[in-house]
């Protein structure tokens, strides 16, 4: 029975597994079999074991061919390759036959380095193909096993810990004393080293020379001179034993020139031809924190891959990456093939049979070729294939029991490793059945110096790699967070921050950093939170806690403060800004700008040293530089989130330390790498962003002031560190809370600029297209709110400007201001195609221009105001404007609310300045027809843009302005009727034209609910124009028929009459309930006084065209008919009820507009009995 035991502390555990533990004799099928056994796949199935393996990479060049030997060949010989490089073995040498020395200590390290991406995840053990026979072995063996395992995630990586030559490296350096005494203590009180027999150096020179036979060409002896022989014979055994003596790498302080093998350098750096890599797995991207600290501690560790072959080797379940140096043979009618090498007078036995099965399978060879000796002297070879070794005479062995050998021991492994980062000593005793487990690190923890384990360093570098590589992948699970936060609380236990203050306080800043980064961009649902943190800004401060240690550590490795060196006479101490900001205002900003922009110029091309004394390209020097950095991006993405909770000031806070930390990195970095560039222009993006709404939101400017003078001891400490290479005033203009609109946006903009200039002068405006693209639209933004502020002043100015004076030349600078801020913001939006955006601020310009032109009226003590020509000029520059915009947005399709405005301003504008020309006709200098046409032309124009059709909230204004202009057009061809003399054509135009206008205006008008006033007042001015035309008619008929169609007029405005109705019947409710009308209510859009005056005039043009119209009827000679009749008599009827009702002057307007009604529905009545009779 073997037994099984775990020792830690106070804790003993035991399982068991052993050659009886399951059942014997079961065969395994044998699957594919590939002629080219690198980079194939071997499937081995059946009932009882699967296996497959995949050579991940490869060393070796292809298979050379043996040669059979000749029946009695000596093999004491030496044949004339012996021992010497061949083009058949490739660079690797004697590596490929079997004389490398014994696995390193840290040999599965180098492996997992190389394959960093499967350790944790995807592999359940990396190890020597030697560790694996070995444990796999245990229950048919009584040798002794002794071995090192770590986990790391569930991987194990296991080393063979050879007591022997550790204990001797003991007695000559003093390392691994505490392990030699707990040894001595608990497990062999007498130990002694153990030297190998002459037998076993004797074996393995003859198959070393038998290896050699077989690749030589001819396959026959060809021995050396005598003398050279007997040199080799003596030298052989020498060699071997160094070969064949494991090397102990030195501790990690000792310097990296001192070799722990002298061949082991040559050999890792002959350059490898393509072809020999197969299939060499990419690792994860280099790190870019700390990379090269941990590369030079590898080097200095000797942690390389030195294995011919890398194999993922799949044994049922279990995933291994094995590192193996069998030399595999190949050629002829035997694609691959490993050679043996055996005594006849001794019989297989079960662990050699183990030992040939398991190497051909972890290294997919089909088939064994076994050359038989008698003294050295070859007698025979035998071919057997992988799937027959495990029936062998003598050597019988269950497949199936060696499947439950794996499984148990990788069971009992997982099961009681468990903490990663610790070395556990798996060891068993030669003869004995019990394996032990012990936990080395709890053991060397106790002692006086608890960091004296050699494990530690490559164990934590392995913890850290692997963190990183988790971190680095883009498709990274929510779920592996918390795995990455272990893997790095665990490398930095391991390290003593004393002695590698390099390693320490940085691990977790970088993860905490990277996940913050990650829950910025992309907000975690509740249910999947970062199960350490609960919000982004506790996330951030423990980055800057562990930033807030290491920079700690890092100043005071340097130089005391009272040890700095004195300052240099001839440099100029460097000035803060703040008070020039304060008092130069805008003209200051441009200065403070033009010197940053220089300062970073500057940093391209010189080099800068450190105020503390640290020396470039020095540990403490790349760790602050990184230190730094990492501050600055969590400080970045602390005002980021401030931001998004619209706490400004608490913002503008982080970003002036995140802009403080860029300063400092600036000040000491020799060579600005783009990263960091590209980080900077986030940096003042964000900031541009900060002062922008820091401006729109100035009523809470107290609070925001309160947020921003806040600071915490953390950053006062990580300040105070940062002041030590660094004055961090060149950000000090950006990043000041002022109390001016006008500096806020205009810093706002500088940041931006500031953003775009870096971008340019570094080149990185290609490679960086989505950033620069929305740095120019932020450009574009803020010089429009730019402009309108300047617009908007400019209006202000106007507006409290005297009637009489003329415009001042404060006006007029506000005018440029605004119009250069504008150009400037089209030209930004126009470089990136924003064909909206562009168009918004080309109509923010045409605004601008109506302004000026509003501003050019002729001065108020003028007799009489005329249009001027400044006027027209501005308001047709605002025409080209808006004609542009449209231009610019190309179809309405683009963006249709921004196409309605840009329409509905251009239509405003036709409008207003057609307005003007036809209120204000500059008759001075422009005949009256030449004025009559511009405003015709103006107003049709102004239709065109102005859509009626299309339902939109602007629609009612749409059709008010369309009603408007047909209502101004039928007026002004009224008047020019009226005043036309001669022209009989050009008469009849106008009168034709006059009808249109009138018509349409009161059919728009009808459609609003809201403007009776202006539908009763374009119906009387149609009444006007009828009398007009009745006054020049000379036949009792035509004017019979003028007036019919006059009072049929006066008729149709009964609906405006009722709307008028209904807003005086609610104003008297209000009244009468003592309420107080709500604002918006549509009967404060009632002028009575304009309803009084409109009555009036109704009232007399209705008993003027009644009157009349009598007066036709009764003086007609011809006898008239009964519809006739019944016309007058209702128009006698009405005329007397209209005298009466004027008479009366205490009639309320209420009374009036009902008597009116009623008269109107009377001749409604007649008007309609008259059309049925007709019909």
């Amino acid at each position: 029975m073997q037994h099984w035991e775990t020792t830690s502390s106070s804790k003993e555990t035991c399982v068991w597994t052993g050659p009886n533990s399951g059942p014997w004799g079961s065969a395994w099928a044998y699957g594919s079999v590939h002629s080219d056994s690198f980079g194939s796949v071997l499937f081995l199935g059946g009932n009882e074991v699967k296996s497959s393996a995949v050579v991940k990479y490869s060393s070796a060049p292809p298979q050379a061919a043996f040669a059979r030997l000749q029946e009695k060949t000596d093999l004491k010989l030496p044949p004339a390759n012996w021992l010497r490089e061949s083009a058949k073995l490739g660079p690797a040498g004697t590596t490929i036959l079997g004389n490398s020395k014994k696995s390193k200590l840290f040999s599965s390290f180098g492996m997992a380095y190389d394959f960093i991406d499967s350790v944790g995840n995807d592999v359940d053990v990396v190890s020597d193909s030697e560790n694996i026979k070995k444990l796999l072995k245990i229950p048919y063996s009584k040798s002794h096993v002794s071995m090192a395992v770590h986990r790391i995630g569930r991987t194990l990586l296991l080393d063979e810990l050879d007591i022997q030559e550790l204990f001797m490296r003991s007695s000559q350096t003093g390392d691994w004393t505490w392990l030699k005494e707990f040894y001595q203590r608990l497990i062999d009180q007498k130990w002694q080293r153990k030297k190998k027999s002459k037998e076993h150096w004797y074996q393995k020179a003859i198959l070393s020379k038998f290896l050699y036979y077989s690749i030589n060409g001819d396959g026959a002896a060809q021995p050396v001179p005598s003398t050279a022989e007997q040199h080799h014979e003596d030298s052989a055994p020498d060699e071997s034993d160094e070969a064949g003596r494991a090397s102990w790498p030195a501790p990690f302080e000792m310097p990296s020139s001192v070799s722990e093998d002298p061949g082991s350098s040559n050999q890792g750096s002959v350059p490898l031809e393509p072809s020999y890599v197969v299939g060499h797995v990419a690792s994860a991207p280099k790190e870019q924190n700390l990379s090269t600290l941990f590369n030079d501690g590898e080097n200095s560790q000797g942690l390389k891959n030195d294995f011919v072959r890398n194999i993922l080797w799949t044994f049922e379940d279990i995933h291994m990456l094995v590192g193996s140096n069998m030399p595999i043979f190949g050629g002829g009618r035997y694609p691959a093939v490993s050679l043996r090498l055996r005594d006849n007078n001794k019989p297989i036995n079960v662990l050699t049979g183990i030992d040939y099965w398991l190497d051909n399978l972890i290294c997919n060879v089909p088939e064994l070729v076994m050359c038989f000796h008698v003294n050295g002297i070859v007698q025979k070879y035998e071919m057997i294939k992988t799937e027959d070794i495990p029936n062998l005479e003598n050597s019988n062995f269950s497949t199936k029991v060696i499947k439950d050998i794996a499984q148990n021991i990788l069971s009992f492994l997982k099961s009681n490793c468990t903490k990663e980062g610790h070395t556990y000593w798996l060891f068993k005793a030669s003869g004995s059945d019990i394996v032990k487990l012990y936990d080395l690190t709890t053991l060397c923890e106790e002692t006086e110096d608890k960091y004296q384990n050699p494990f530690t360093m490559p164990v934590a570098i392995l913890l850290y790699k692997v963190a990183c590589n988790m971190m680095m992948k883009k498709t990274q699970n929510k779920k592996h967070y918390g795995t990455i936060r272990t893997l790095l609380l665990n490398c930095v236990k391991l390290l003593d921050k004393a002695r590698h203050p390099q390693f320490c306080n940085q691990d977790q800043g970088s993860f905490m950093l990277n996940t913050v980064q990650r829950h910025i961009k992309k907000p975690v649902p509740p249910s999947c939170a970062f199960p350490v943190c609960h919000d982004t800004e506790e996330r951030c401060r423990l980055v800057l806690s562990y930033v807030l240690e290491g920079l700690k550590s890092v100043d005071s490795s340097i130089k005391k403060d009272g040890d700095l060196p004195a300052a240099d006479p001839n440099t100029p101490i460097p000035l803060k800004y703040e008070d020039e900001s304060t008092s130069g205002g805008p003209e200051c900003l441009e200065k403070q700008m033009a010197l940053f922009l220089d300062k970073m110029g500057s940093f391209q091309k010189d080099k800068h040293s450190s105020q503390s004394g640290m020396i470039p390209g020095s540990w403490q020097y790349k760790m602050k530089l990184q230190l730094i950095l990492k501050s600055s991006k969590a400080y970045y993405v602390l005002s980021d989130a401030a931001m998004s909770l619209q706490k400004y000031g608490r913002a503008l806070r982080y970003i002036k330390l995140a802009l403080q930390c860029n300063d400092t990195y600036c000040c000491l970095c020799t060579n600005m790498p783009a990263e960091v560039l590209l980080f900077l222009c986030q940096c003042l993006t964000l900031c541009g962003d900060i002062q922008l709404m820091l401006a729109q939101n100035a009523n809470n400017r107290a609070a925001y002031l309160e947020e921003y003078t806040y600071q915490t001891k953390e950053d006062h400490e990580i300040l105070h560190s940062l002041h030590r290479e660094s004055s961090c005033q060149v950000f000090a203009w950006a990043t000041d809370l002022s109390t001016d609109l006008e500096c806020q946006l205009s810093v706002s903009c500088k940041c931006y600029e500031a953003a775009n200039e870096i971008l340019l002068f570094s080149n990185l405006k290609k490679q960086n297209p989505e950033q620069h693209t929305q740095i120019l639209k932020r450009m574009g933004n803020i010089r429009n709110e730019i402009g309108v502020f300047y617009m908007n002043q400019a209006a202000a100015v106007q507006t409290e400007r005297v009637v009489s004076k003329s415009v001042s030349a404060a006006e007029q600078q506000l005018w440029k201001k605004s119009f250069s801020c504008f150009e400037e913001g089209i030209h930004n939006f126009e470089s990136i195609d924003d064909g909206t955006n562009s168009a918004l601020l080309l109509c923010n310009t045409g605004r601008l221009m109506r302004i000026c032109a509003q501003a050019h009226c002729a001065a108020g003590g003028d007799f009489k105001r005329e249009f001027s020509p400044e006027e027209a000029l501005y308001y047709n520059k605002a025409i080209d404007y808006y004609l542009k915009a449209l231009r610019s947005l190309g179809k309405r399709e683009m963006h249709p609310s921004v196409w309605d405005s840009v329409n509905w301003e251009l239509s405003t504008t036709y409008f207003t300045m057609a307005t003007l020309q036809q209120d204000y006709a500059p008759l001075s200098r422009k005949a009256q027809e030449q004025i009559e046409k511009e405003v015709s032309e103006a107003m049709m124009k102004s239709l065109k843009y102005c859509d009626v059709d299309t339902e939109s909230v602007r629609q009612p204004l749409c059709q008010y302005r369309a009603a408007t202009i047909h209502h101004r057009l039928a007026s002004m061809y009224h008047s020019c009727l009226r005043n036309q003399v001669g022209d009989e054509h050009l008469r009849k135009q106008h009168r034709v034209l006059a009808e249109l206008h009138y018509s349409k205006a009161v059919k728009l008008f009808q459609l609003l609910k809201d403007a009776p006033c202006e539908l009763l007042r374009v119906q009387l001015e149609r009444v006007a124009f009828a009398e007009f035309q009745m006054a020049s008619q000379n036949s009792s008929a035509g004017k019979l028929k003028t007036l019919s169609g006059a009072l049929d007029i006066l008729i149709k405005t009964q609906c405006a009459f009722q709307l008028i109705r209904k807003e005086l019947l609610i104003n008297e409710d209000v009244k009468s309930s003592d309420e107080k009308t709500p604002p918006g209510d549509s009967s404060s859009n009632l002028n009575k006084d304009e309803v009084i005056k409109l009555l009036s005039i109704f009232e007399s043009r209705l008993s003027f065209l009644l009157l009349q119209s009598i007066k036709l009827l009764t003086s007609t000679k011809k006898k008239i008919g009964n519809e006739e009749e019944e016309v007058l008599k209702t128009n006698k009827q009405v005329y007397s009820l209209l005298l009466r009702a004027t008479a009366n002057k205490s009639v309320t307007l209420l009374a009036r507009i009902e008597i009116i009604l009623n008269l109107l529905e009377q001749l409604t009545q007649n008007n309609e009995a008259d059309k049925t009779e007709i019909r």
